[in-house]
């Protein structure tokens, strides 16, 4: 038999190519991807299918066209298709809970793996391995980045500069800090004096925001495109502290910090503002409850017949009490259903979570990348903690030479304190870097088993969480919201996060795994029942 005869058959791969704007003079451009990919595939026996090209996206997430063009097509053509080839890693994504959820799990639920044209990504054990630390380091790349640019911006915020687009009142201007660099703050134009009239004479006590809405309109107060300021428009220039010349956004905590632009009106109209809209004597900058801890569900849970989230309040009961509902007052709804006790549709809610469950697959990738990255980060930290060992051995040698240079008269004692205090406070900050490194160090696999543990109980984390960390928890979870369906008190999705899936409650499945997309009438086919 002659083998030479024989031949391994061609494998067909997608091509996926994604540059950012800031990527495209680093050696990265469609061209260099495209060359690369095309090397790769002729040199592993591969046949590129066909290119998807994403143009300035950002790899902080998988919400890109071509990208989920490029799933499409592979779903349509299941079977046909063996890899998607990339040039790098980080060209698929930059943040690795989205790689897994939006590239990993939807092409391995089509049998498809990924390959990398300039990394040693393949199906082995380090291959795979290699994989996750690709676009780990990808994503330790970007968070460094947002580290610095946050670390920056929140210095320039609490020194007063105005680090957003220009509000109503004001323009961008820049002026030059003490060492001569331009930072951008605000500067009062034509609508600053409207701005003062009409925020004094909401100060003045005697007139309601919808009578100062049209006293603003009647004055001339426009948006920056010309258009009249709503109700909504107006209180919230109402509240805004820049007018009186603070700065208060997420960069400060939202602590007032004192700008360095000019204010439109006085810091005592502005606190009387404050008083009026609050109806107390509430003191300026206090903090507000933004999340009512009653109603965890508000902007989750939609309403059937809408479909626009429900309203959450209290009415009074007839003993005096109040009574915590959830319900739909909009005109098209009014009438069709009825509100519902906030405890009897937490309880339902808690019920539900408890047969979601994460999917053991992604589980089992989190637990392997989450453990590769504990691994390098450690040997991260120990380098960079041996770099500060020896940094501090050389003060240390050098402290002591200054000494036996005064010991020896060679230095003064001016000069020899000097150096002392130098190298004293260089070795301070050295050893409090390497104590906040040698606290990373405490990270353990341990440590990782216990959260994934805790992951795996879907329900306990909700019931512990924080009101933010519950909101944050539940838009994972559920993307496109829940519908709650009054009559049977179960909830409804179109879509539920890829992380997870629904356990099955036999009581429910009594006609031959009764499927979760049966839905019940006058609701969305499409809606998955839990």
């Amino acid at each position: 038999m002659n083998y030479q005869n024989q031949t391994v058959q061609r494998k067909r791969a997608l091509a996926y190519i994604r540059i950012s704007s800031d990527r495209q003079i680093n050696g990265e451009s469609p061209a260099t991807q495209q060359l690369a990919i095309e090397r790769y595939a002729e040199q592993n026996n591969i046949e590129i299918v066909k290119t998807f090209f994403d143009e300035a996206k950002s790899g902080k997430n998988t919400d890109r066209a071509e990208l989920q063009s490029m799933i499409d097509y592979a779903r349509k053509h299941r079977g046909e298709i063996d890899h998607v080839v990339v040039y790098k890693m980080s060209r698929a994504s930059r943040d690795m809970a989205s790689y897994i959820t939006g590239f990993v799990v939807p092409l391995r639920s089509l049998n498809i793996t990924v390959r990398s044209a300039t990394e040693p990504v393949d199906d082995s054990a380090f291959g795979q391995f290699m994989e996750g630390v690709n676009v780990l380091i990808a994503q330790l790349d970007n968070h460094n980045k947002r580290d610095f640019t946050v670390d920056n911006m929140t210095s320039l915020a609490h020194q007063g500069y105005w680090l957003h687009p220009p509000i109503v009142g004001y323009d961008i201007h820049k002026v030059q800090n003490g060492i001569g660099k331009a930072r951008p703050t605000l500067k009062p134009n034509a609508m600053a004096p409207i701005i003062k009239d009409v925020l004094e004479r909401f100060s003045q006590g005697d007139i309601k925001k919808a009578e100062l809405t049209r006293y603003a309109a009647s004055k001339g107060l426009r948006s920056r495109y010309g258009k009249k300021l709503s109700e909504d428009s107006i209180n919230r220039m109402l509240k805004h502290p820049v007018y009186a010349g603070f700065i208060s956004d997420n960069f400060t905590d939202y602590e007032l910090v004192k700008g360095v632009h000019e204010a439109i009106i006085s810091q005592d109209t502005f606190e009387m503002n404050q008083s009026l809209l609050n109806g107390t004597n509430k003191r300026t900058g206090e903090a507000r409850l933004k999340l009512h801890p009653d109603y965890p569900l508000k902007g989750l849970v939609l309403c059937p017949n809408c479909r626009n989230p429900l309203y959450a309040s209290a009415p009074k009961t007839g003993a005096g009490g109040k009574s915590p509902r959830y319900h739909c007052s909009r005109k098209s709804c009014t009438g069709l259903y009825k509100s519902v006790k906030a405890e009897v549709m937490h309880d339902d809610f808690m019920d539900m979570l408890k047969r979601i469950k994460p999917d053991e697959r992604v589980l089992s990738l989190y637990r392997e990348v989450l453990i590769a990255e504990s691994n390098n980060q450690l040997g991260t930290l120990n380098a960079k903690m041996s770099g500060l060992r020896t940094q501090l051995s050389t003060l240390d040698d050098n402290r002591l030479a200054a000494m036996k240079k005064f010991n020896a008269d060679q230095l003064t004692l001016a000069e020899k304190d000097e150096l002392v205090a130098a190298y004293d406070e260089d070795r301070e900050a050295l050893k409090d870097e390497l104590k906040r490194l040698e606290a990373q160090q405490l990270v353990r696999e341990f440590d990782i088993d216990t959260a994934l543990n805790v992951m795996e109980s879907v329900d306990s984390q909700w019931a512990v969480a924080s009101p933010s960390a519950k909101q944050r928890f539940q838009s994972v979870l559920f993307p496109k919201g829940l519908v709650y369906d009054y009559e049977n008190h179960r909830f409804g999705t179109t879509e539920i996060s890829p992380l997870y899936s629904v356990i099955a409650n036999k009581k429910d499945l009594p006609v031959s795994e009764k499927s979760f997309l049966v839905a019940g009438a006058g609701f969305e086919p499409a809606t998955l029942w839990l």
